[in-house]
């Protein structure tokens, strides 16, 4: 259908009018001149005048207006001054249509309608300012036209009956998946996008694999808003290289206090990777080992010129992965002979290239006797083993490496010695790949933020041939430079890859690629409107959510959801530092003008509009109600208590629901994957739970409990009115369990008032020295103490709560907290934590 936008200004008759046409280009503008105006104005022109011009554009118009009632009523009077008869025409009211479809509104003046619906001219909001001003007012009555008709209108499609809904589409939605949680998932790629970034990120991993002399590190900063596609990228990257680099993927740190030891874990957890080779399951670590092992044979072999050693090498050259294959079967004799050949090999060659002091010596052993070992089980007692955790001693003795002292271990110094081996072995092999992700909530976290930047720096300068890859959103990139050292600002400065919204074209190119996958196309699936609106949205991830609403909508006949408020949750340097961006961009944008002399004309022209022609008390009502506005939203950056209609708040629980069935789905198919279980990042994880649920109910309060300088569980004390709850964490063995539960216990009995628990992950295997068990029983014959082991769907929940608050936290998640908790409570309300706390009062 064609139509033209009209809006007209005027008490009585045209002061002004506005038309432009369904594409948004004005087509038509003009100002009424009165009898003795001296203003010289383009456009400005006697009634008389634009009345016959109305008389060749508006005959057997579709006319769209804000308040028909108003709009024709000045076109009437206005034609009837002049003598004339308005043409026939056909009218359409936007605020008719609103009141339709939502028919509970407060008010629904055009600024409230665009603002509530977020409607946008030239990507900028409505600004009641410069409301009342025809040609503005016309743009945002396209916008709103638009918007209304892109939904259903209330008659034309009533509320669905169940047995209407279609459960069986005939097509798979190809748009259900958005998002990509980590490089080593496997999903569609679309290589045509960001694919300059992509060759940028494999230049620099050859550069550095070709600089022999210095084996310097690099580093990478990839910049982009979220749902942009950066883990995307690094999805692409690993798909790219796991068959000949390390590719090592390290979360948000959650514990300033453990920040490096961390970083470490997660690059265990990548270690135990598979990738495959040839039809053949390999981890990340057995790939490093096996080429290093030949690498340094091959050096021995320079002055060790035995017969055993050439026949390895002569084995080995051609394929290094032999190396797992011809060793003997397990537990066998000969295969322990060659492993302890490997081990000594391999340990005095560290030796004479490196030091045979510190934890690198002990960690390299460990590497090796990982590698040794086939069984699953055994293997992930090795690599519990490598986080430096003090062990069970019957585990230790099983797997042949001796326990860890807990209490005499600084578990940061550990940690980095362990990451710098695996970048001096990488020396021997390819660079490794280390890409830290989902940082930007560290900007609210301080303490963690400055931690993390200190191990950045420790990395960079310390660990060699590495490419280290921060991915950030831009602005939290300004903010971050407060927290790094100027060394690590320009190691990741220099290499930034800026990650645009894609185009229109590329954006439609990547949601046929997903259409061709399940055998449709985007024009069988929806219509050239519905297309519009898709590919307007900000991000990649929001363009696949669209087009998913729309598969919903147009396939399976459900409705499309309400449009949910957008949560602005901006810390006051985030705001300062968007304040500074713009306003470096306007003097940009006004420095031609001023350079040109026009400051004068400049001044003269806002003292004609303003103060000689004035302000109706209406645009001053709305200035001032526009400040009130601005300043409620402004005053409390966390405030998330935002006035949504009944429908946005169902939509909002919808949204969180459907969170949950996913993810719920993804960690329990992870559950048996290896994972590295610390109590610093178990603590951190139910810090950042607990201060989202303080958010919720400002009567939670957060501390933690002390014995003197007897070291205690991490653990963390929750306080609500008259309930106090101690959750600590013990997921060590040997004598640091039997120690730290032994103070644990004393807190027990002489605090009868707090509820304790002792967490346990069932993963970290049972304890078995009698001093430990009987320290648990002690615990559970309290009357206010358990020892709790955490079982599969315990974990599933916990790290469920953990990521919704995190991608919320991330953006990710476009909800707000409050309505997200509120539905946490009512889904986990026999979870042990939250019956705990809020038993009696969630609903």
């Amino acid at each position: 259908m064609n139509f033209i936008v009209i809006d007209t200004e005027g008490s009585d008759t045209l002061r002004e009018i506005a038309i432009i046409n369904q594409d948004g280009k004005l087509i038509y503008e003009a100002f009424v001149r009165t009898r003795g105006s001296t203003t010289k104005r383009l456009n400005h022109k006697p009634l008389t005048e634009i009345v016959r011009d109305l008389q060749n554009i508006l005959p057997n118009q579709t006319i769209i207006c804000h308040n028909v009632q108003h709009d024709r009523a000045i076109l009437d009077k206005s034609f009837y001054k002049c003598r004339q008869q308005l043409p026939q025409a056909q009218f359409i009211c936007t605020l008719e249509l609103a009141q339709q479809k939502y028919p509970n509104f407060d008010s629904y003046q055009l600024g409230n309608l665009s603002r509530r619906f977020f409607l946008q001219v030239d990507n900028l909001y409505f600004k009641r300012v410069q409301a009342h001003r025809a040609r503005y007012d016309a743009q945002f009555t396209l916008q709103l036209y638009l918007y209304l008709t892109s939904h259903p209108r209330i008659e034309d499609k009533p509320a669905m009956r169940v047995e209407k809904i279609v459960t069986t589409p005939s097509v798979k939605n190809p748009f259900s998946s958005s998002r990509v949680d980590d490089p080593y998932q496997n999903h569609l790629d679309f290589e045509h996008i960001y694919k300059s970034q992509f060759y940028h990120l494999k230049s620099l991993v050859e550069e550095i694999k070709q600089d022999k002399e210095n084996q310097q590190s690099r580093g990478a900063l990839i910049l982009g808003e979220a749902g942009s596609g950066k883990t995307h990228l690094m999805m692409r990257l690993a798909k790219a290289t796991l068959k000949t680099n390390r590719l090592l993927y390290v979360r948000q740190p959650n514990n300033p206090n453990s920040v490096m030891h961390h970083i470490y874990s997660r690059i265990l957890e990548s270690f135990a990777q598979k990738v495959d080779i040839e039809g053949t399951q390999r981890t990340q670590l057995d790939l490093l080992l096996a080429h290093v092992f030949v690498n340094i044979l091959k050096t021995i072999q320079q002055e060790d010129k035995t017969q055993k050693l050439e026949q390895i090498i002569q084995l080995l050259q051609d394929d290094s992965l032999i190396l797992y294959e011809r060793l003997g079967g397990e537990n066998t004799q000969r295969n322990r002979d060659n492993w302890k050949y490997i081990e000594t090999k391999i340990t005095q060659w560290w030796e004479n290239n490196y030091s045979a002091s510190g934890y690198a010596p002990n960690i390299l052993k460990g590497i090796i006797k990982y590698c040794s070992y086939k069984d699953i089980k055994t293997k992930d007692k090795v690599r519990r083993w490598l986080t430096g955790n003090e062990l069970d001693s019957q585990i230790c003795e099983e797997i042949g490496l001796n326990n860890w002292q807990e209490d005499n271990l600084s578990k940061e110094d550990f940690a980095l010695e362990g990451i710098r081996l695996f970048g001096q072995l990488s020396t021997l092999d390819e660079p490794l790949i280390i890409i830290f992700d989902q940082l930007e909530y560290l900007i609210h976290k301080p303490d963690i933020l400055t931690s993390f930047g200190n191990a950045l720096r420790e990395i960079i300068t310390h660990v060699p041939n590495s490419l280290i890859v921060v991915n950030l959103f831009p602005d939290r990139w300004q903010s971050f430079q407060g927290y790094f050292d100027d060394s690590t600002i320009d190691r990741l400065s220099i290499n930034q890859l800026i990650l645009q919204t894609p185009s229109t074209g590329e954006l439609k190119k990547m949601l046929a690629m997903k259409c061709e996958r399940v055998g449709t196309t985007l024009e069988e699936l929806f219509k050239p409107e519905d297309l519009q609106i898709i590919l307007k949205q900000s991000s990649i991830r929001k363009v696949i959510n669209k087009a998913s609403d729309y598969y919903h909508y147009r396939v399976l006949n459900l409705p499309l959801p309400e449009e949910l408020p957008r949560i602005n949750k901006a810390s006051v340097e985030e705001r300062l530092v968007s304040l500074e961006n713009a306003l470096t961009q306007i003097a940009l944008i006004c420095q031609p003008l001023l350079n040109h002399n026009n400051e004068k004309q400049l001044n003269i022209e806002t003292h004609k509009n303003i103060n000689n022609n004035g302000l109706d008390n209406e645009k001053q009502e709305d200035i001032i109600f526009d400040f009130e506005i601005n300043k409620t939203e402004s005053t409390k950056p966390n405030d998330e208590k935002i006035k949504v209609t009944k429908n946005n708040k169902l939509s909002q629980e919808k949204i969180v629901l459907n969170y949950f069935e996913e993810n719920e789905q993804l960690i329990s198919q992870k559950y048996d994957k290896p994972n590295i279980i610390t109590d610093d990042d178990e603590y951190g994880k139910l810090v950042t739970i607990m201060e989202a649920f303080k958010s919720y109910d400002s009567r939670i309060e957060l501390d933690h409990l002390t014995l003197g300088n007897r070291v205690l569980p991490s653990n963390l004390l929750i306080i609500k009115d008259k309930i106090k709850l101690a959750v600590g964490f013990l997921n060590i063995g040997g004598s640091a369990f039997t120690n730290r539960i032994r103070n644990f216990n004393e807190l027990v009995v002489s605090s009868p008032q707090t509820k304790f628990y002792l967490l346990r992950d069932e993963k970290e295997g049972e304890i078995t020295a009698t001093g430990g068990r009987n320290r648990i029983e002690q615990l559970n014959y309290t009357s206010n103490g358990q020892f709790m082991v955490v079982d599969k769907e315990a974990r599933v929940i916990f790290e469920s709560i953990y990521k919704m608050i995190l991608d919320i936290n991330q953006n990710d998640l476009e909800v707000s907290m409050n309505d997200a908790i509120k539905v946490v409570l009512n889904r986990y309300a026999n979870y042990w934590l939250i019956r705990e706390i809020f038993a009696t009062n969630h609903n």
